[in-house]
């Protein structure tokens, strides 16, 4: 896999992460998890427990032209057909021993046996029809540690974008589940050098979706779905581009992949220093002289601001600005030290503040 291109998605993923909302978060996890939570195939109200379980799935594979799921609850409406639906189920998540191939055929099936019920008895409403896709969409859902969610498009663009053979199929009997999953576990090969990022994923799954055993699965979906519906790829990339468009889209890439990884950089120091704050030295005592006030003792201060005693005189100066100004100096050369590291560090993290700030904004214009 191209390191130079996962490095600008991934930069760019992290830092889409790092500021996106709740309601931006991937659908699936959440689907993933309140699966998990309510499935239980042995169920007596097995269309109850059903709708329990697909709560979240609905929202995320359900559409106004095709609705999967809307369907197999349709046909559980008729009481005769629960138990088919049931043993459908029970057939789809048959272990397979990792073979992909007899996986992708279990989806196929489930899908025609499905389809071939409903129209059966319903047979003028086509939208509740399922592909071999969504077939799959359910297995990702029993065993997200073993499957990947997948979308023809975002599959497609990622492909193109990393030199893979792109034509995965639509999602119908055409589907190439076994190469699909084969170019989603080199991704997930090469997230072991990103520890950034897998802290991130493991964070939010212990946090939000009760701790999913998902092995990264979820991740690599997500970095594959993000990427596309917030257009990580540069315009051109698509080996139907023109060369020139292909030379810009690799200039544009570079540019903002080199803009990612400063970012990532930046945000790192800043960290680092947020976590080691300097200090605000304590002077209190301390032999101050000023060119023109003289010698003065240092009293307790006053937030950022020193107090100095010049013969009863009380005179404040910032602890930040002053002593650079030339006009204060120290008795010890130690507590001028001490000042120095302090004023030092806080125009260090001002710095890297602005051009993070500024980092950004090119970020967003690109």
């Amino acid at each position: 896999m191209n390191t130079e291109n996962l490095n600008g998605i991934l930069a760019q993923y992290i830092q889409y992460c790092k500021t996106r909302t709740a309601a931006e978060e991937g659908t699936v996890w959440r689907a993933a998890d309140c699966f998990g939570v309510n499935w239980d195939i042995e169920d007596s109200d097995f269309p109850g427990m059903f709708a329990d379980a697909m709560q979240q799935a609905q929202l995320a594979l359900d559409n106004p032209a095709l609705q999967p799921i809307g369907g197999v609850q349709t046909l559980m409406l008729r009481e005769t057909e629960v138990e088919l639906v049931r043993e459908c189920f029970r057939w789809l998540f048959k272990e397979d021993d990792g073979d992909i191939a007899k996986r992708r055929g279990r989806a196929e099936l489930f899908a025609d046996q499905i389809n071939g019920r409903f129209r059966r008895v319903f047979p003028r409403m086509p939208k509740y029809t399922m592909n071999t896709a969504n077939a799959v969409f359910f297995l990702n859902l029993w065993e997200p540690h073993d499957n990947y969610f997948y979308n023809a498009a975002e599959a497609r663009a990622w492909a193109e974008y990393f030199d893979y053979e792109a034509d995965f199929g639509g999602g119908g009997t055409a589907l190439d589940l076994p190469r699909y999953y084969t170019m989603c576990n080199d991704l997930l090969a090469e997230l072991e050098s990103y520890p950034e990022l897998i802290a991130l994923h493991k964070a939010y799954v212990a946090q939000e979706l009760g701790g999913i055993n998902d092995q990264l699965h979820l991740l690599v979906y997500d970095i594959l779905h993000t990427a596309y519906t917030q257009q990580f790829y540069p315009c051109g990339y698509a080996r139907s581009a023109t060369t020139k468009e292909r030379a810009k889209a690799a200039k544009e890439k570079a540019t903002r992949a080199e803009l990612c990884i400063r970012i990532g950089e930046c945000e790192q120091k800043l960290q680092e220093m947020r976590v080691n704050p300097a200090k605000l030295p304590d002077l209190t005592d301390c032999k101050i002289s000023h060119k023109m006030f003289g010698a003065g003792t240092v009293r307790p201060a006053e937030g950022q601001f020193m107090v100095i005693d010049f013969n009863g005189t009380l005179k404040k100066f910032s602890y930040t600005a002053s002593m650079n100004s030339g006009y204060l100096t120290a008795e010890d050369p130690a507590v001028e030290a001490e000042l120095q590291a302090y004023q030092d560090y806080n125009k260090e993290k001002d710095r890297l503040e602005k051009e993070l700030k500024n980092m950004k904004a090119e970020l967003v214009k690109l």
